[in-house]
C-alpha cells in the first residue's frame, strides 16, 4: 500500500532501506522493480476479503475456493483483524457489508503489465475473442455480456474494454493492433495479483472478474464519465444488497 501511495502521489518520497529502493515524484528511481514478493500478502488478504464480503465461509472453504494454502489464509485473516470474526458457521465480516466498500476502495490495484490495443471490431466481438483466449472482462465492458444484471446504466459505449489475462495473449492474431493513445482502444492486463482469477471462479464467473474487482476497475478508470460513476454505484449497491440478503439467509431464517 505504501508503494501504491508513492506511485500515485508525487509529493511522497519512499525509501526502502532494506532493499535499497527509492520512489520519487511518483516513480521508482532506484532498485529492482520486482514487487510480487512485497505485494503477495496484500493481494491474498484482499482475495480473502472479497470472498467474505458477501458470504461467510469456513477456513477450509477459503483455502479451496481461493486456491490458497492454510498458512496464507491464516495470515490474511490476521491482517484483516477486527474487520472479520469467527462464528460457529465460519468466518464472517464483523459488520454486514463491512468489507464491500473497503475491498473496493482500498484494493491497491492488480499491478503487473498493461498494454493498449485497438481494433475496428464491435465491443461485444472484442469481448468474445478475448474471453475465448482465456481473458476475464472487467469494468463497464461487461454490460454487453449476457446474464449479468449489475451494470445497466448509460447508453454510451465504454471507450475501452478492460481484459485480464493470466498469460501472454497473441493480440495481433486476434485482430488487434498496438495503440499508443492512453485513452483509446482495449486495455490488456497481465496482473501481478494472481488471485483475480481464483476469486472470479469462486464467484461463479468464467468470462469476467468478480464484482469487487469490476467495481475497482470502474473506480480506477483513467477518465470516468457519468456513466462509469453510475455503474460503479450500481455495482456497489448490488453488492450491499447481496451481503445483507446473504446474512439474513444464514442467520435470521428458521433452521
Amino acid at each position: 500500500m505504501q508503494i501504491a501511495l508513492a506511485e500515485q502521489t508525487e509529493t511522497v518520497l519512499l525509501v526502502d532501506v532494506d532493499r535499497r529502493r527509492v520512489w520519487v515524484n511518483g516513480k521508482q528511481v532506484l532498485g529492482v522493480h520486482d514487487r510480487w514478493k512485497d505485494a503477495a500478502p496484500i493481494y491474498i488478504t484482499f482475495a480473502v476479503a472479497r470472498m467474505l464480503a458477501i458470504n461467510g465461509a469456513k477456513f477450509d472453504e477459503l483455502v479451496n475456493r481461493g486456491n490458497l494454502t492454510p498458512g496464507q489464509v491464516d495470515d490474511a485473516l490476521a491482517r484483516l483483524g477486527k474487520r472479520v470474526h469467527r462464528t460457529r458457521i465460519g468466518w464472517e465480516s464483523r459488520k454486514v457489508g463491512g468489507l464491500v466498500d473497503w475491498s473496493i476502495a482500498c484494493y491497491p490495484g492488480p499491478g503487473g503489465i498493461r498494454t493498449r490495443w485497438r481494433t475496428d471490431l464491435p465491443l461485444p466481438e472484442q469481448a468474445e475473442r478475448l474471453i475465448g483466449a482465456g481473458c476475464l472482462i472487467s469494468g463497464r465492458g461487461i454490460s454487453s455480456r449476457p446474464g449479468y444484471p449489475a451494470i445497466t446504466v448509460g447508453k454510451t459505449t465504454p471507450y475501452r474494454l478492460v481484459a485480464f489475462a493470466a498469460n501472454e495473449i497473441d493480440m495481433k492474431g486476434l485482430g488487434f493492433e498496438p495503440e499508443d493513445e492512453d485513452l483509446a482502444g482495449t486495455e490488456l492486463l497481465l496482473p501481478a495479483d494472481p488471485t483475480v482469477f481464483a476469486t472470479a471462479t469462486a464467484a461463479g464467473y468464467r468470462d469476467r472478474t468478480d464484482d469487487i474487482i469490476t467495481a475497482n476497475t470502474l473506480l480506477r478508470a483513467d477518465t470516468r464519465s457519468e456513466d462509469d460513476a453510475a455503474a460503479l454505484e450500481e455495482v456497489r449497491n448490488r453488492l450491499w444488497f447481496l451481503a445483507d440478503t446473504g446474512y439474513d439467509l444464514r442467520w435470521n431464517l428458521p433452521d
